[in-house]
């Protein structure tokens, strides 16, 4: 018998964009000490930055420190509603943050992807983001970058856009 395909990274995977929005899923690795879920949380968005800065985002960084560190990450986490993340989530995978008359896809479409997305992970979920109502928390060491990541405790989901001018 095979294995059901878990459909939250295949979904999330239909939002991203070469080089500019970038997406993670899975299963969430226990948090090294205390901490609980924003941790566990910061340390998935600290491995995908760390992937993506290893792999090419270092080109672009300024200075020389590299991305900011997990907990760091964690102090940036600004809580979302679950419509304020789903609105997010469809902004980032659609229009570039250098360039917002860009479109990356179309922005309904994107939309109602991060809603199913967020809908795997169900109502209960809690959504965060670095960007917050006066401005963004950068973790990448690029000129723009913005993520949002939901989990329902077990399972994440991470859309994060970077660029650079």
């Amino acid at each position: 018998m095979t294995a059901p395909v878990d459909e939250l990274p295949v979904l999330l995977k239909s939002l991203s964009y070469d080089l500019r929005v970038y997406v993670s899923a899975g299963r969430l690795r226990p948090a090294d000490g205390s901490g609980g879920l924003t941790k566990a949380v910061a340390e998935e968005v600290h491995a995908l930055v760390v992937e993506l800065y290893e792999g090419y985002w270092h080109r672009y960084a300024y200075g020389t420190a590299g991305p900011v560190s997990a907990s760091q990450i964690e102090m940036s986490l600004h809580p979302k509603s679950l419509a304020e993340a789903t609105v997010l989530m469809g902004e980032l995978a659609s229009a570039d943050l250098m360039f917002p008359e860009f479109a990356l896809m179309d922005r309904a479409e994107a939309t109602s992807i991060a809603a199913r997305v967020a809908g795997l992970l169900g109502p209960g979920a809690r959504w965060w983001s670095n960007r917050d109502d006066l401005g963004v928390d950068g973790v990448t060491s690029c000129s723009f970058d913005t993520f949002v990541v939901g989990s329902d405790g077990n399972r994440f989901a991470l859309l994060i856009q970077v660029g650079d001018d």
